[in-house]
């Protein structure tokens, strides 16, 4: 939303498991904030080609190991299945593009689907049978995705995306260890990395960030802003969600540890529906 008081780009990647993780730092400023900040999703691209992790020397089991630490510390439900290849991940980021381009009211639901399918289930992000599923959660036509992605438009867009993550400024230069390095040794955005704007003034925060670092840079660049108070019950929390949310993410709003939502949760008139190592839970039964 262009009137929003402050813009934030999300750098970050359906595939990346720390983007996924940080959903609930993402809910968190949504809750407090609500239409006063604007997140634009912009897509770093991780991989172009079927060899581009192996060049790197990143082994299928590598990421199966990365993807179980990074479920344990953070929690959100993450399936850890050894893949049988890997995943092209511009695919769904230049799916996303699409949509952003031509039904942005939709975009979040469309990345959230590409997100779930992704990473809390064995699907593959490149199969077309996935983008389909993710386009059809988001009530969005499997075909009219193919199409958008498939435009000259699209692929100039998603250029722009990418090139503009691996262009950090200077201020995320100065905080290298949050950065990546591409093949070619260029410096890119690590995901998710947010640049907060108000009119000509920007403000980074590259790599992963806890909620609090956000609202932070959100009081400087509005201190006229009052954030929404916390919530006090889970079911104030799920009747606000636009989609069944995982423990991590209930805890993540209400700024509490992830068993203590989850004791919540079980003692509420809350649904879960399982899915790897935890559930997403809604007010009505329903399938995440």
């Amino acid at each position: 939303m262009e009137d929003a008081l402050v813009q934030i780009e999300a750098f970050g990647d359906p595939a990346c498991p720390w983007d996924f993780s940080a959903e609930p730092a993402r809910l968190r400023l949504q809750w407090r904030y609500g239409d006063a900040i604007a997140i634009r999703h912009r897509m770093v691209g991780l991989s172009s080609t079927s060899d581009e992790y192996a060049r790197r020397g990143v082994a299928l089991t590598d990421l199966a190991r990365g993807h179980a630490y990074i479920r344990d510390r953070f929690g959100m439900p993450i399936d850890t299945t050894p893949a049988k290849r890997y995943t092209v991940t511009i695919v769904a980021c230049r799916a996303v593009v699409g949509v952003r381009r031509n039904a942005p009211t939709h975009v979040d639901a469309f990345l959230r689907a590409l997100r779930v399918a992704g990473l809390s289930t064995p699907a593959r992000l490149d199969a077309p049978e996935t983008i389909a599923g993710a386009a059809r959660t988001a009530h969005l036509s499997p075909e009219d995705v193919e199409a958008w992605a498939a435009e000259p438009a699209t692929d100039q867009e998603l250029a722009e995306d990418m090139a503009a993550a691996r262009a950090p400024s200077p201020a995320a230069l100065a905080l290298r260890e949050r950065l990546a390095t591409t093949l070619e040794g260029m410096w890119r955005y690590t995901c998710p990395s947010y640049r907060f704007s108000r009119g000509d003034l920007t403000l980074d925060a590259p790599g992963f960030q806890p909620a609090r670092v956000y609202e932070v840079l959100i009081a400087n660049l509005a201190p006229e802003l009052t954030p929404r108070p916390e919530p006090h019950e889970v079911e104030e929390v799920l009747a606000w969600a636009p989609y069944p949310l995982a423990t991590a993410e209930v805890a993540g709003i209400m700024e509490v540890t992830v068993d203590a939502a989850r004791d919540r949760l079980v003692s509420s008139a809350a649904q879960p529906t399982p899915v790897a190592n935890d559930a997403y839970w809604s007010l009505e039964a329903s399938a995440a």
